[in-house]
């Protein structure tokens, strides 16, 4: 494999320890199935800014969106969490799912 392709897919794939400097960790289960997911959510890409129009809870600064479908079951989970400047959490919303 290239140093080209190589480099392009570690861009784009999770490490298998990330550090928790570029990472923040949640584990959500499957209301379904039961099955427990952890996820690894990038500060630099997985997050959107908030703005005012968006209705946001004070202090927030930064929301997550995510969707997210298990390996058991088809159940799609909604997560919806607003985080502060220093990616504190603020509140938080599943659907589908708890967080664990």
């Amino acid at each position: 494999m290239s140093n080209f392709l190589k480099n392009f897919k570690q861009f784009f794939s999770t490490p298998a320890s990330p550090s928790t400097g570029n990472f923040l960790k949640l584990k959500i289960k499957c209301k379904r199935c039961s099955e427990e997911i952890n996820l690894n959510i990038r500060k630099t890409s997985d997050f959107s800014r908030v703005y005012e129009e968006d209705n946001p809870p004070s202090g927030a600064v930064f929301f997550l969106r995510k969707e997210i479908l298990g390996n058991k079951c088809n159940n799609m989970i909604y997560v919806t969490a607003y985080f502060d400047e220093s990616f504190n959490l603020i509140s938080k919303e599943i659907e589908g799912g708890q967080f664990l």
